[in-house]
């Protein structure tokens, strides 16, 4: 009841100082804005979730290097075994302990011009690839018909 009674006197307060003051002036008009044009619409860019870098699949092999490895093993059995000529090595990733390089090799088949061959090698150990430097020596066996067709006998640790 105190309440009603305070916030009543406090009402009437402001009442009396609004007479006494004179009447509010009235607030300008405003004016009319000019509208704004719409503005294009945003383009909103998705990201594609990432998935951790431990889980990441290796890559699928180009069809080249899938015929290299289905051929493999039918190479090492029926190819010519020779000593090839490392002539470059880069290595494209490292996954644990395994490095797979791009390994460019110099073949001399004895019969004919030597000729070279660039081809994909995954070392299973690192002491594996440090065997192979460009200027060394490595085995290899190739197709005497298709001469792209290159196995490397990766050095055992």
């Amino acid at each position: 009841m105190l309440l009603v009674i305070v916030v009543a006197g406090l009402s009437l307060a402001m009442q009396s100082q609004q007479t006494i003051q004179g009447p509010r002036p009235a607030r300008p008009q405003r004016t009319a804005r000019m509208p704004r044009p719409p503005s294009p619409p945003r383009r909103i860019r998705e990201r594609k979730a990432q998935p951790p870098a431990q889980d990441v699949p290796p890559p699928p092999p180009d069809p080249a290097e899938a015929d290299l490895l289905r051929a493999g093993p039918e190479i090492l059995r029926a190819g010519e075994e020779t000593e090839a000529k490392v002539v470059s090595v880069v290595d494209e990733r490292t996954i644990g302990p395994v490095t797979r390089s791009r390994l460019t090799v110099q073949i001399d088949p004895g019969d004919g011009e030597p000729f070279e061959v660039t081809t994909r090698v995954a070392f299973p150990t690192p002491e594996s690839r440090a065997k192979v430097k460009v200027g060394g020596t490595v085995t290899v066996h190739y197709d005497k018909d298709d001469r792209t067709r290159v196995v490397v006998d990766v050095p055992a640790d």
